[in-house]
């Protein structure tokens, strides 16, 4: 009897599903037709779709901190995927799994020489090498489900990683034997998912060295130290994204989790706490509350990324503080007009309030915390305080979870 045939992506499809995969995020384009057709045919797997290629990663980089499981992120490959090289980079450098998918339109000759002006899509794995631990170029559909296998082995074995897999759309819709490259009658069994809390992979080392915000040894900004508090006042589970604005251990209070700050790509943290968000709702830990620390000048690279939070109703509260630049009606620095960054999230169907008394922190932030809540969404908290210490008996802090992104460089 003829051995049966499917298509290739049916197969991948069955890899990933047989690897745990509850979630992809991204996956726009003609390229990825395939794929997607095939996810939703088999079900199971949710598609959140992303506004940028490197939203996507960022994505998949929340949900892997996370869910200790290898994040999934689909883009279909053109001069924007190469945006994807950023994310790769810091997930490699972080040690965080992810398996990358990128699609193109058909095989055939990529643009990996020659002036601008050549057609073909980049040649994403080449360029893609350096900075995962595998990235490879479909040439034969029988190849797909064991390349799929493959990278989530890669991903997860020794110190994590991403790994990139590039794959024409015709290819992937090609029939293929049943089992044929995925090794199905000798592959080893993979373990079911575990349900619940699962271990993050292990943040990087913390590494002296100045940043925009101060190094290290820099006491963190006030507003920061008593948001932090705030937010560990008898809540079981506060989540911290992001870290570039000067928040470090002792914003936590006594006896809390550390909380570090490493130099990412701009914008990233609102499309990691996406993935952060996504992955605690699906672990079952709804009441557990994420909280976005953004600089405001990294701000709006990715902030379409709420265009995504809004329509998948994904919740947070974001905190941006800008010292000294106080009162509106105060600003003397040559940019400060140029984004109002409530105005910038309430475009997106988002809320967000000023703070530019000391007094007012509290009750913004408490508001933040409820709205959010009560409309599925983020929420911006601008925090515009001029420079001052931190007023006597700020909160004590519980415990918080660290998600950082990329690292500094060591002078």
């Amino acid at each position: 009897m003829a051995a049966q045939r499917i298509p290739a992506v049916r197969a991948a499809v069955q890899v990933m599903k047989d690897e745990g995969v509850e979630i992809a995020f991204g996956c726009p384009g003609a390229a990825l037709l395939p794929l997607c057709t095939a996810m939703a045919e088999a079900g199971g797997i949710e598609r959140l779709p992303a506004r940028h290629a490197e939203g996507a990663l960022h994505m998949a980089y929340g949900w892997a901190r996370t869910s200790g499981r290898p994040g999934v992120a689909a883009a279909a490959a053109g001069p924007g995927a190469t945006r994807l090289l950023a994310g790769l980079y810091a997930a490699q450098q972080d040690a965080v799994p992810l398996v990358c998918l990128t699609g193109r339109e058909a095989a055939g000759e990529l643009r990996t020489t020659g002036p601008l002006r050549a057609s073909g899509p980049p040649d994403l794995a080449r360029l893609a090498g350096p900075v995962t631990k595998r990235a490879e170029r479909i040439e034969d559909p029988a190849r797909i489900p064991g390349a799929f296998r493959e990278a989530f082995r890669i991903a997860r074995e020794g110190r994590p990683g991403p790994v990139l897999i590039d794959i024409p759309a015709d290819l992937a819709a090609a029939d293929i034997a049943d089992g044929s490259g995925s090794g199905r009658a000798d592959r080893t069994p993979q373990a079911a998912p575990v349900r619940g809390r699962a271990e993050p992979p292990p943040a990087p080392a913390d590494r002296t060295g100045p940043t925009r915000s101060g190094g290290p040894g820099a006491p963190a900004p006030w507003p920061l130290t008593e948001i932090a508090g705030m937010f560990t006042e008898g809540t079981p589970d506060t989540h911290l994204v992001g870290g570039a604005v000067g928040i470090r251990a002792s914003a936590a209070g006594p006896g809390g989790g550390r909380l570090h700050h490493h130099h990412g790509p701009p914008g990233w943290e609102v499309p990691a706490a996406i993935g952060v968000r996504k992955a605690l709702d699906l672990r079952g830990e709804p009441d557990a509350e994420v909280l976005v620390a953004v600089d405001g000048e990294e701000f709006p690279f990715l902030a379409e990324e709420l265009a995504s939070a809004v329509r998948h109703e994904v919740p947070f509260v974001l905190v941006m503080h800008r010292p000294g630049h106080g009162r509106r009606q105060d600003r003397c620095a040559p940019d400060e007009h140029l984004t109002d960054h409530v105005k910038l999230v309430e475009a997106y169907g988002c809320a967000g309030r000023d703070v530019v008394e000391p007094a007012e922190l509290r009750s913004a932030v408490e508001w933040a915390r409820k709205e959010a809540v009560s409309t599925r969404r983020p929420v911006l908290v601008d925090v515009r305080t001029g420079p001052a210490g931190r007023p006597p008996g700020g909160a004590a802090g519980g415990p918080v979870h660290e998600h950082t992104h990329g690292t500094r460089n060591t002078p």
